[in-house]
Parts: structure tokens; sequence; C-alpha cells
């Protein structure tokens, strides 16, 4: 039995739901699929669900059974993907409430981030999807809050 579930989502088409409560570091759902060598392809939707396990090799997780591929970044989320060999994990980084989005950092690198808008709404949010480590760098990019020259 799922302990989550996909449904409308404020952040971005489709969420992750929790339907039961999750505590700090419980694995909450894992991240399924086949390991690929290249990388994988848009949907349909023009959304690519994967996740890198390292380099060359991806977990192509865009079929229905992967439930996980549902959750969306945040710039403050509640979850983490944890990888352990060929599996990826997505962990809660604190207590979830039933019915609360499950959210982790997708890591993107700074030249991603500049295609990739983030519609989180959390405080401090870029606007961008980006690995919190340069969040420095894409707000410096960006020049956000600053007056323009």
């Amino acid at each position: 039995m799922n302990n989550v579930e996909p449904r409308p989502s404020a952040i971005h088409g489709i969420g992750l739901f929790a339907t039961r409560d999750f505590t700090k570091g419980e694995h909450v759902v894992q991240y399924t699929g086949v390991i690929v060598h290249t990388p994988p392809q848009p949907d349909e939707n023009g959304l690519i669900h994967a996740m890198e396990l390292d380099v060359g090799r991806w977990i192509d997780g865009c079929g229905q059974e992967n439930v996980a591929r549902h959750a969306n970044h945040s710039c403050e989320p509640n979850a983490e993907s944890q990888p352990d060999g060929d599996i990826i994990q997505i962990v809660a980084l604190r207590d979830i409430s039933s019915g609360e989005e499950i959210t982790f950092d997708y890591g993107y690198n700074l030249c991603a981030a500049l295609s990739h808008p983030c519609r989180c709404g959390a405080k401090g949010c870029p606007g961008r999807i980006v690995a919190t480590p340069l969040r420095t760098g894409i707000w410096k990019h960006f020049r956000i809050g600053r007056a323009r020259d």
C-alpha cells in the first residue's frame, strides 16, 4: 500500500502528497524505473522524470508505477533524495503531516536553473530551480532585489 498519492499541486501540475504522517528520517517512497545509460527524454508533456545515479547512469522514472515522479521541487523541502547503489529513496527531512505535499531539492546546476522556473513560494526562493548551495550564484546572476546598472 502506498502512503502517498498524486494529486493537483499549487506548486506545479501534479504533486505527491502524504496519505499518512511521516516522522523525520522515515522513508516516504522509492523512486523507481529502468536504469539507463543515456539521458532520458521528455514525456508527452515535455517533462523529464529521471534521477541521476552517477555519471552516465540514470533511473528513468517515467513509468506509471513510479508515483515518486510526481514529487515537486521546493526551496524549503520537507524530504530529500537518498541514493543507495541503484536505489533512490525519498526520505523525510522533518515530520510530514498527512495531506502535506512531499517536496525535495532537485539540485539543478546554474545552467539548468536558467530554463527551470521555480514556483514553490518559499521565502527566499530565487524563482529558479537550483541546488541550495548555488542559490547565492543565481541571486547574483539575476541581481534580484538590487537596482539595475
